[in-house]
């Protein structure tokens, strides 16, 4: 994550200008602290912290690093959809319990490639979302899909289970909470309303683009409902 970064730093001051260059600067410095042991243990010492950490290098750099890359770039973008797949993958499969207890219990480098995992996989499908060129329907339906699959991932760690999912958070040297499964529970709250924060904006984005597009959002919806041959 350090030397993702410096890449990025690099890239910002070769490369771009103005408030383009400051935010993929502020993007590598993030991405570059986590890599620092210090900081990598805090976000290590808790399951809530655990989270917040992959919201970071899943969610919020890659949103910014997306969109400061589509500005600068236009490019071509097939098979969209493919990305929210990639994206739902990594992220179910990180909270999966033998992988997670086995990310914990393996030292920096399995932190280290399971958090490059989220970013290329963040990367790719925030890159989609801020092309032009992606239809705005596969965008959107994508971020509807996400959003509904970190919600039924938050409920399923919370409501819907009883006990503590990871044999690994009881050997954690920061646990505060009351339980394991109370901090399960705070890390599924996090997780929950992540979904809300980064999805909600995005599908104004998105919305806003299409009545720009089809005049209205419901002359959208009359196009996008008639098949295709009366389009």
């Amino acid at each position: 994550m350090i030397l993702l970064g410096l890449c990025l730093i690099a890239f910002a001051c070769t490369r771009l200008r103005g408030t383009d260059a400051a935010g993929l600067v502020l993007c590598g410095l993030v991405a570059g602290l986590m890599a620092i042991p210090s900081i990598r243990i805090t976000f290590e010492s808790s399951l809530p912290w655990h989270m917040v950490g992959h919201i970071v290098v899943m969610f919020i750099v890659p949103l910014f690093v997306g969109w400061v890359v589509a500005r600068y770039r236009p490019i071509v973008v097939r098979w969209p959809w493919m990305s929210a797949i990639s994206l739902n993958v990594v992220m179910i499969a990180g909270h999966v319990p033998r992988i997670f207890d086995f990310v914990m219990t393996h030292g920096w480098w399995a932190t280290e490639l399971m958090n490059l995992t989220f970013f290329a996989s963040g990367m790719w499908f925030f890159l989609c979302l801020w092309q032009i060129t992606t239809p705005l329907r596969w965008s959107i339906l994508g971020v509807i899909a996400t959003m509904a699959v970190m919600l039924f991932l938050a409920m399923a760690m919370s409501i819907f289970s009883a006990t503590s999912w990871y044999s690994s958070m009881a050997s954690m040297p920061g646990m505060v909470m009351a339980s394991d499964f109370s901090s399960q529970q705070l890390a599924a709250a996090i997780l929950w309303i992540c979904g809300d924060l980064w999805a909600v904006p995005m599908l104004v984005v998105l919305l806003r683009r299409v009545t720009e597009r089809e005049g209205s959002l419901l002359g959208a919806v009359q196009r996008y409902s008639e098949p295709p041959s009366r389009r």
